[in-house]
């Protein structure tokens, strides 16, 4: 029996277009424990929501593919699953927090009825006045107030971030093993941001729940993650803990995404660290290194061979031939580095003052 609550191994997903075949998630590894926290970072389109998505099982066929790979929860395999079995994990064991609570929630219907609605399906054993007393229970655990009295309001009563603390309580309802959090906080300002993030680690206290936190914006999860893996072009390019990836980290496109947290204290664009060019078509991926075309510190062997995963240490890994140890040594440039500096410090000040 394993010790992680779930495995991803060698995961291909692809989708059949009128173009051609879209290689979405090539390869993809990673795993998760009990009360851990992993962040998949990466631009948009690079495979993060197909991999979460894939977990849940939710990829439509047609016209997704599974090509390959396992998918192990709770030591059973979710793609040997029928339908019906998958529907009572979804939810129950497994449950998703989308980006956008307007679409998530029924506006036709009030917040109670949507949270109730989890128990009828999942907690069969639960009478309607118990599964009424547990949704206020949930409200008032993800902070709404005065929850007896929102309990029969609508969504369209609530503001943006009371939504999507509505969203995390129906997801919290079944008491779920695995939150898969889909840019839970995109839409929301910086303080209210905050404020989630903090409900989050919370709520993963106090019932030890595995979160997997997927985002674009490689600074929110400096105060929340265990362990962070970066996706490019369908691949997981850097894997490790989120001290490794923010203090030691080894890949161009890692370095990337750090140089472009926000910082206070720089008020000139050209201070500002952007990566060239844009993702490529994976239709057609490039030969050798997917990032290579984009990577100003590119081998020449970037560009005919793609590089395996070079093991850093035990909790760090890399896909990429500057960590080969024949490679030259190139360093992160200095500005990004001073940049990291001045956001983890400025983001230890927010939640400080912030709180929750």
């Amino acid at each position: 029996m394993s010790d992680n609550l779930l495995e991803v191994r060698d995961l291909h997903i692809s989708f059949k277009t009128y173009a051609g075949k879209v290689q979405a998630v090539r390869g993809v590894n990673f795993e998760v424990k009990q009360g851990e926290t992993l962040a998949i970072v990466g631009e948009s389109g690079s495979g993060k929501s197909v991999t979460c998505n894939a977990v849940m099982r939710l990829i439509p066929q047609p016209p997704g593919l599974y090509e390959q790979g396992q998918i192990i929860f709770n030591d059973q395999s979710l793609l040997d699953l029928s339908e019906h079995e998958m529907a009572n994990i979804r939810g129950n064991e497994i449950a998703m927090i989308f980006q956008d609570p307007m679409t998530s929630l029924n506006p036709t219907t009030t917040i109670g009825r949507q949270i109730t609605e989890v128990y009828k399906i999942h907690k069969k054993e639960v009478s309607a006045s118990q599964a009424k007393e547990k949704a206020i229970d949930l409200l008032r655990l993800v902070g709404i107030p005065n929850p007896e009295k929102r309990f029969n309001e609508y969504p369209h009563e609530f503001s943006g971030g009371m939504r999507q603390r509505v969203v995390i309580a129906i997801a919290l309802a079944a008491n779920p093993k695995l939150l898969i959090a889909d840019e839970p906080t995109t839409a929301l300002d910086v303080t209210i941001q905050a404020q989630i993030l903090e409900l989050m680690k919370k709520i993963q206290e106090e019932t030890q729940s595995a979160i997997i936190f997927i985002t674009h914006d490689l600074g929110v999860v400096a105060n929340v993650a265990d362990k962070v893996a970066v996706m490019y072009a369908g691949q997981v390019v850097e894997y490790g803990s989120v001290n490794e990836i923010f203090y030691n980290p080894k890949h161009p496109y890692t370095w990337g995404l750090l140089g472009s947290m926000p910082d206070l204290e720089s008020d000139n664009a050209e201070d500002l660290y952007t990566i060239p060019g844009a993702p490529p078509n994976l239709i057609d991926p490039p030969k050798g290194d997917a990032f290579a075309p984009r990577n100003r510190f590119a081998l020449a062997i970037d560009y005919e061979k793609e590089p395996p995963v070079f093991k850093i240490n035990d909790h760090h890994f890399v896909k990429s031939w500057l960590a080969h140890e024949i490679a030259p040594d190139i360093a992160m440039p200095q500005v990004i580095q001073d940049r990291i500096d001045r956001y983890l410090s400025q983001a230890q000040e927010e939640v400080q003052d912030v709180g929750y």
